[in-house]
């Protein structure tokens, strides 16, 4: 069960696996979506990255927030808006997703590190700072909460 206070990686990933998210239009949407959640003060994020085919952040939770509950109106706002814009209906997202609990400030810096070097790991950037879909671009800064560490 998630806790306020308490950091989380989570991982979402879309139906089959399509690059859905390759598209500049639909990654904006998933960008927004966790823009909203600063926003409404659900979450700090730390990072993210969304790749073709899913997402990932690293978010603290603020109290009043339930990490299923969280994701899954992130979720369904998400298909719901990219199955508008592109014309499609049915299941967008697989079902569930995969969270991770980070256990101290440096766990939750190696793992912000990860999710930045995902689209260099893919082959997608040979820089993270190049990939405009995550926290590790200079176009994202303004997104984090890093000087907000717990």
């Amino acid at each position: 069960m998630s806790q306020p206070w308490d950091c989380y990686v989570i991982t979402k990933v879309v139906q089959h696996r399509r690059p859905l998210l390759a598209d500049a239009g639909n990654a904006t949407v998933i960008i927004d979506s966790l823009q909203h959640l600063r926003i409404s003060d659900q979450a700090k994020l730390f990072a993210f990255c969304v790749m073709p085919d899913h997402f990932h952040a690293a978010v603290c939770l603020m109290p009043g927030a339930v990490l299923s509950a969280m994701i899954g109106a992130l979720s369904k706002f998400s298909a719901r808006r990219v199955n508008k814009t592109t014309g499609q209906s049915g299941a967008f997202w697989q079902e569930g997703f995969h969270d991770r609990h980070c256990r101290n400030r440096d766990e939750l810096g190696e793992l912000c590190e990860y999710i930045e070097h995902n689209p260099v790991r893919a082959g997608l950037v040979e820089v993270a700072a190049e990939w405009r879909f995550s926290s590790a671009s200079p176009l994202r800064q303004d997104m984090l909460d890093r000087e907000w560490w717990p």
